[in-house]
């Protein structure tokens, strides 16, 4: 998938975001991990838009993140316009989501960035 077509796709989320008035902490806190993801994620679309061989590298990891990204938003929404009954459940998704997958986008943007010179692998000497 092109890195234009992830930002196009996150333009609701984020409008979503920007927009948000506090008053449920739950869900503040919720919006809160999803800036902080987005940020992350965009870092990552600008670091590898600049090298066409890292984007391929790092593909298959850039759509996983961004499928994290769009099932913690999906299940936020339906934390918040859903039936108080199904709360429970959806928030024990939204939690599974956000400890085991979305630490995913941190450590690739942590790769990326401390992989920047993965040309020279060795000392510099001829």
């Amino acid at each position: 998938m092109d890195l234009v077509l992830y930002v196009t796709r996150n333009l609701e989320l984020i409008d979503d975001i920007k927009s948000r008035t506090p008053g449920q902490d739950d869900v503040d806190m919720y919006y809160g991990t999803l800036d902080y993801a987005t940020a992350r994620f965009h870092t990552i679309l600008l670091t590898l838009s600049q090298d066409k061989i890292k984007e391929q590298i790092y593909s298959k990891d850039v759509e996983d993140c961004f499928n994290t990204i769009q099932d913690f938003y999906k299940n936020v929404q339906r934390y918040r316009f859903w039936f108080k009954i199904t709360r429970p459940i959806t928030r024990m998704i939204i939690h599974r989501i956000g400890t085991k997958r979305i630490p995913a986008i941190k450590r690739l943007l942590n790769r990326i960035e401390n992989n920047n010179n993965y040309y020279h692998h060795g000392d510099d000497t001829v």
